[in-house]
């Protein structure tokens, strides 16, 4: 998979890096594997990139705290989204 990667904090035209990445695991308990379809870089995004935003992610980490796309995978005591819904994602959390 693809994503932007923060490296470093400071100038983001130099701490940020598009990268390919291996793809996650399947989902666990209460979990879904979402293939995202679209994920904007925002003005909080720059902040964390440049170090002026409250949350400091251990580096290097995938940046990005919203997006849209669908379900790949559900994972057991999932009840309420299936396989193709389409679903918005506020991550809430660095990976």
């Amino acid at each position: 998979m693809k994503a932007v990667v923060l490296t470093a904090y400071g100038d983001p035209a130099t701490g940020l890096e598009f990268r390919e990445l291996p793809e996650p695991a399947s989902p666990g308990g209460g979990q879904v594997l979402v293939g995202v379809e679209y994920a904007p870089i925002n003005f909080s995004d720059i902040l964390v990139a440049r170090g002026l935003y409250p949350l400091h992610p251990e580096l290097p980490s995938v940046i990005g705290n919203e997006g849209a796309g669908r379900v790949l995978e559900v994972g057991a005591r999932v009840g309420n989204l299936r396989l193709g819904d389409r679903v918005a994602l506020p991550r809430g959390s660095f990976t």
